[in-house]
């Protein structure tokens, strides 16, 4: 605030105490010049019954003797009064006068009557003396004293006020005056302090000062945490956005209904998305726009909204950075509300392609034989498993085949392991071009194989594929350029579709089936009928 707008303290004092003097000078004016003027007026009353007494014997005469000469200059002589307005004389021997100033009197006045009595008698009444007071008189003398006791009480009160400024200016607007100047001057933050007050120090001014000090002391302290606070503040902010912005990772917001509100730079990188459309996702449908299916991640918002805690899935993503292997992502998600009480969802997705693909592999691996890559004893009956607990009673029929190929260790034996494992491929791909693509073909180990006819109906296609079967891997196989080898196959059938047997049992059949082909000469395959008699039919290779 500039000078020139100040108001300093004493000068708002000196101002309220001229006004509070005046206004208490004009009262004590007022209240002597009401006293002043009812002196006077009770002071002419006794001059005027005292001017009375003096002229009573003169105006008695006059009256007894009705002479209007003595009676005139009577009254002329009280009118050189100035405290006689009027007088009048009045006398039981036709005498009236009457003699008054020249204009009315100011205020309405009491007239002083005076009862005459004979000079000569025994106090007979002959005649009244009266007059009326003068009240300009009355009202000058009450002005003037007024105006005197009003000069006295002003020049007493400014001069006390006077004396009170200059002691206050002194002792208390000076000092105050240099305090808010020293503490105005000081910036926030500063170290700069108060100084004393000279003839202060052990008064409230000094113990002001003192206070303002130790307050400042500590508005210091708490600037200094602050900023020590602040830096801490922007380092871990500058951390934490680094950690936002560079991490693998893809992190972002979405709303209630599912819709991005903020994510950081990786997002888009993760989810394989070009740099434009990246940008664009803001506001979009993110499940919609980043994965291949909808529900899951929509299963996993409402997982994670009805238990309160954070919930993870793998998902495929739509568009993966290398579409021929596909992309996918672990997330993270959790719900948490807004500023608003409103509900919405932070996650976390990081790129788990390659780690899928490794489980695809090392599953691929440990359910696929490396030799003809069909599947594995383990993997086939776990998915036969799962397909027969699905099975409804009276609903499609599944047929188990097991085959055994004969004379494969004449082959193996006689021709190396080479040999031998030419047979095995060979026969795991004449089997595969016997089935279809919805049927199962499976190595359980060495020579034996499976086969699972999914939903076959009729049942005598069952047959139909096994001659097929038969005939098929009973051809001769090339082992080198100048040698090839033949091996027959015995197979044994079971049905799974009206007793709805259990996978051992089922698997039991099939086995008993295919022994009784091997007891009855091999290469045939056999099924056992309703009476638990194994029927065999055989083919002679070739």
């Amino acid at each position: 605030m500039s000078h020139s707008k100040k108001r300093y303290l004493h000068r708002k004092l000196a101002v309220s105490v001229f006004w509070t003097a005046l206004l208490f000078a004009v009262f004590i004016a007022a209240l002597s010049f009401f006293a002043e003027f009812k002196r006077a007026t009770e002071k002419n009353r006794v001059m005027l019954a005292q001017l009375l007494d003096t002229v009573e014997s003169t105006a008695a005469v006059a009256a007894y003797s009705g002479n209007r000469a003595i009676g005139e200059d009577l009254l002329k002589g009280l009118l050189r009064n100035d405290i006689v307005h009027e007088a009048r004389l009045h006398a039981d021997q036709n005498l009236d006068l009457s003699l008054a100033r020249d204009g009315p009197p100011s205020a309405a006045q009491t007239e002083l009557v005076r009862t005459l009595r004979s000079p000569f008698g025994a106090g007979e009444a002959i005649g009244t003396l009266s007059v009326i007071p003068e009240a300009n008189f009355s009202l000058q003398e009450a002005r003037y004293s007024a105006m005197v006791g009003a000069f006295n009480s002003a020049a007493v009160i400014g001069l006390t006020a006077l004396i009170l400024l200059v002691l206050v200016r002194a002792t208390l607007s000076r000092p105050l005056m240099t305090v808010s100047n020293a503490l105005h001057a000081i910036k926030a933050g500063e170290k700069e302090r108060l100084g004393s007050l000279p003839r202060h120090e052990n008064d409230e001014l000094g113990q002001i000062v003192q206070d303002i000090n130790g307050l400042l002391d500590k508005v210091q302290e708490k600037f200094e945490d602050e900023r020590r606070l602040l830096r801490q503040i922007q380092a871990v902010e500058r951390q934490l956005r680094g950690i936002f912005e560079n991490t693998s990772a893809g992190i972002f917001l979405l709303d209630g209904q599912g819709r991005l509100q903020t994510a950081n730079p990786t997002l888009g990188r993760v989810l394989g998305l070009p740099e434009a459309e990246a940008d664009a996702l803001l506001g979009q449908d993110f499940p919609a726009r980043a994965f291949a299916a909808q529900e899951p991640f929509l299963a996993l918002m409402r997982q994670a909204d009805e238990s309160g805690q954070v919930v993870a899935a793998d998902l495929p993503l739509r568009n993966p950075v290398d579409a021929s292997a596909g992309g996918w992502v672990h997330c993270l998600l959790s719900r948490r509300s807004d500023h608003e009480g409103a509900a919405c969802f932070e996650g976390v997705v990081y790129d788990i392609t390659e780690r899928r693909a490794l489980e695809m592999r090392v599953r691929h691996e440990a359910d696929h034989d490396p030799l003809t890559g069909l599947r594995r004893r383990q993997a086939v009956e776990r998915d036969l498993a799962m397909l027969l607990e699905q099975q409804q009673e009276g609903g499609s029929r599944h047929v188990v085949l097991l085959l055994d190929l004969d004379n494969f260790k004449d082959i193996n034996d006689r021709h190396g392991h080479a040999a031998g494992d030419i047979v095995l491929v060979e026969t795991a791909h004449r089997l595969k071009c016997c089935v279809r693509a919805s049927d199962w073909v499976a190595r359980l180990g060495g020579d034996e194989f499976m086969v699972v006819l999914v939903d076959c109906v009729p049942l005598e296609r069952a047959h139909s594929i096994a001659r097929h079967i038969l005939a098929a891997v009973t051809l001769p196989i090339k082992l080198s350029p100048e040698v090839q080898g033949q091996v027959g196959v015995s197979i044994g059938i079971a049905i799974h579709g009206e007793k709805n047997p259990a996978l051992d049992d089922l698997l039991k059949a099939a086995d008993q089936a295919m022994y009784e082909v091997k007891r009855q000469g091999k290469n045939g395959f056999a099924l056992a009928g309703p009476d638990g008699v194994f029927r065999v039919e055989k083919i002679d290779p070739a």
